[in-house]
């Protein structure tokens, strides 16, 4: 899909991920190791449920900036962020994790079953120790059952994508240094899992089949490096799990 609909400079070619959700590509890629010259800018709560103090800073623009007609934190409103934190950390690596082209869906294709599936408030309870139970559907179960078809759910899906992609070319011209566009898992839409030959649905953990794990890897300003320097953190995010639980109400990884 991204192949498809992507016309950002670089070079594109192919990787495997470690993960096949969200916390699964924390927990591989970060958990309990030391990312102290970095700088973590994300529009998930799933970073705070999963990481503790592993990066410099954390930036969690979800917690102002949540859209609650939406339940997503927007395109635009992560790249005016990840800008600010560009130029407040000119010393730092910096990880800006947006939320599209995960659903919720933005567009107005994905906004016609906006509020017919489930989003975050499963992982909500969870954090929160209340009772764990969906309010609905999520959109893959959904799928499953066939109340909606693949091709909306794609349709959906590569709406939400060409709407971020020019937010993410303007972090690219605003970039000087090397930058990788990428993304932490794919989605399956009924391919098979292997070695039991089961239909998958979304992006369960533990997954390993290329509709999950092939991700896209573009790399561009390449002629020019940051010069990092690795710091002690004097932020905490401590207090910051009593607000993680609304924002993953709707956007439902667990």
């Amino acid at each position: 899909m991204f192949a498809e609909q992507s016309s950002l400079s670089g070079k594109l070619s192919k990787r495997t991920s470690k993960a096949s959700n969200t916390p699964e590509f924390l927990q591989y890629n970060f958990k309990d190791q030391d990312f102290s010259d970095t700088v973590y800018v994300t529009a998930n709560p799933q970073v705070n449920v999963h990481l503790e103090n592993e990066f410099f800073e954390v930036i969690n623009v979800w917690e102002d900036h949540w859209d609650d007609e939406l339940h997503t934190v927007m395109p635009e409103i992560m790249a005016e962020e990840t800008i600010k934190a560009y130029e407040s950390y000119p010393n730092k690596r910096l990880i800006s994790h947006f939320i599209q082209p995960h659903y919720p869906f933005i567009g107005e294709v994905g906004q016609q079953k906006l509020n017919t599936h489930s989003g975050m408030e499963l992982s909500k309870r969870l954090a929160t120790g209340d009772e764990a139970h969906r309010d609905q559907l999520s959109i893959w179960e959904q799928l499953y059952e066939g109340s909606v078809s693949v091709d909306f759910v794609w349709e959906a899906y590569r709406e939400n994508l060409e709407i971020t992609l020019p937010y993410v070319e303007r972090l690219i011209e605003t970039f000087e240094e090397y930058t990788v566009v990428t993304s932490d898992h794919g989605n399956a839409l009924g391919e098979r899992a292997w070695p039991v030959p089961v239909k998958i649905y979304g992006h369960p953990p533990q997954i390993r089949i290329a509709a999950l794990t092939d991700i896209p890897w573009l790399v561009t300003n390449t002629e020019q490096r940051k010069d990092i320097v690795a710091e002690e953190s004097s932020s905490s995010n401590v207090g910051v799990q009593d607000n993680v639980s609304q924002r993953l109400k709707d956007l439902g990884y667990k």
